[in-house]
């Protein structure tokens, strides 16, 4: 379990998305705790989950205390680890007991997604002396609660999991286990690339432009000149706060791109409808208008969260969210180069995010991860990654493909490469 330190990280965490976790981690230190747990934890929180991490050894006294149990309780999904010392540990099988417990007399739906971990399902069963040698120790010293844990354990292994053995890879297992957790918890996580810097200020600015946690009706426009960054904020932002919404969600990616025929407007409608109500109750329909009206009788009835991404004209806006009043508690936002859009309208008042460049600190520490995947310039390449850098104009996407082209590359066509892009810069100004 974890101790003060760990329980207000991520206590803190979840009271900032909404006050409850939705997946429980249990896991035994020792055995995990800097490797696969990790890994899975990391990449669920990166992927917009809330979730309680627990280390067994860390917990301190006799009796479960309130703050693991209101995490066992309010979360959706438990993720035992089943590794080779998990059997020496009295706290693992006393918090599983709560946690099938929990999930036998729980009014909503909730899963156990059990982890074996280096060992084999027979030593689970306690068909091998690996966990039970451990249970006849436990036995001498709480014999009151060795049967529970028994039956616990029991229920457990009869759900199929994941067998993680040494020669897997351990990347694809945790992956598989994040997708089945976001369809389970029906999150509609948004890819984004790894390699970002200086994301995490302009996605709390944002988040608190939108504060969720208000029953008013919200829409921001991030604005700014193409490659910036507007969409990849608003995929950061999106994934965080998804989960406030449950289904009701949906991301529009290259509205602009689709609106230019009929057909893709209506594409764009119809995705929107499926997001939020589900293919089984969306209505046929074959033009916008029809569209418009199918919307028009859904969007007000629900407290959505929707991105309409990259939009140039304001009829982009009024085809897909139309005129009509959006429930209270709705979030639209809205990524644009035309900030002529954002002005009075539609759908009222929209506030507006001013996506700024990047700072040179922010710019060259980039263009070294794509460059060198690392967050320095080689010594000898240092003072040509300055040039090119300052060349760019704090333009993320101009950044990433360069210092990507660049990788790998002999010096004479980084110096190349660097003229080019200081004459294309004289060019423009």
């Amino acid at each position: 379990m974890a101790n003060s330190g760990v329980l207000m990280t991520t206590d803190n965490a979840a009271r900032a998305l909404g006050g409850e976790y939705q997946v429980f981690l249990s896991f035994r230190g020792p055995d995990t705790r800097h490797g696969f747990a990790d890994f899975l934890y990391n990449d669920l929180v990166d992927a917009g989950v809330r979730v309680f991490r627990d280390e067994d050894e860390l917990r301190i006294g006799e009796v479960i205390d309130e703050n693991l149990l209101c995490a066992i309780n309010s979360s959706k999904i438990y993720i035992p680890i089943f590794s080779k010392t998990y059997a020496s540990s009295k706290w693992c099988f006393r918090e599983l007991v709560h946690i099938v417990d929990n999930v036998s007399k729980s009014d909503v739906e909730k899963s156990i997604l059990p982890i074996f971990f280096n060992v084999e399902p027979e030593d689970v069963k306690l068909k091998t002396p690996l966990y039970n040698d451990a249970f006849l120790e436990h036995k001498k010293r709480f014999p009151e609660e060795v049967e529970a844990w028994k039956k616990a354990l029991g229920q457990v292994d009869e759900i199929k999991g994941w067998n993680v053995k040494k020669n897997q890879s351990q990347a694809k297992i945790v992956r598989s286990i994040v997708e089945k957790v976001l369809e389970m918890l029906e999150i509609k996580h948004k890819s984004v690339t790894e390699l970002l810097v200086g994301a995490d200020d302009r996605v709390k600015e944002l988040t608190d432009l939108l504060y969720v946690n208000h029953d008013d009706v919200r829409l921001v426009g991030i604005y700014g000149m193409g490659g910036i960054g507007k969409t990849t904020l608003a995929k950061l932002v999106f994934n965080q706060l998804s989960s406030h919404f449950g289904k009701c969600c949906s991301f529009l990616e290259n509205v602009r791109e689709n609106s230019l025929t009929e057909k893709g407007i209506v594409h764009l409608q119809k995705k929107l409808l499926f997001d939020i109500v589900g293919c089984g109750f969306v209505e046929k329909f074959k033009d916008v208008e029809k569209g418009m009206r199918s919307i028009g009788r859904t969007l007000p009835t629900k407290k959505v969260f929707l991105v309409l991404d990259d939009v140039d004209n304001k009829e982009h806006i009024k085809k897909l969210i139309g005129k009509f009043s959006l429930h209270s508690g709705s979030r639209i936002i809205i990524t644009t180069r035309n900030t002529t859009i954002l002005q009075v309208g539609v759908q009222g008042e929209i506030l507006e995010y001013e996506m700024r460049k990047m700072d040179y600190g922010h710019a060259f520490q980039l263009f070294c991860r794509h460059a060198f995947g690392a967050d320095f310039a080689w010594d000898d390449f240092h003072r040509l990654s300055s040039d090119i850098v300052s060349h760019m104009g704090g333009l993320p996407l101009a950044i990433e493909v360069v210092g990507s082209l660049l990788k790998g590359k002999d010096k004479a066509f980084w110096k190349e490469t660097s003229v080019g892009l200081r004459k294309y810069q004289r060019k423009r100004f």
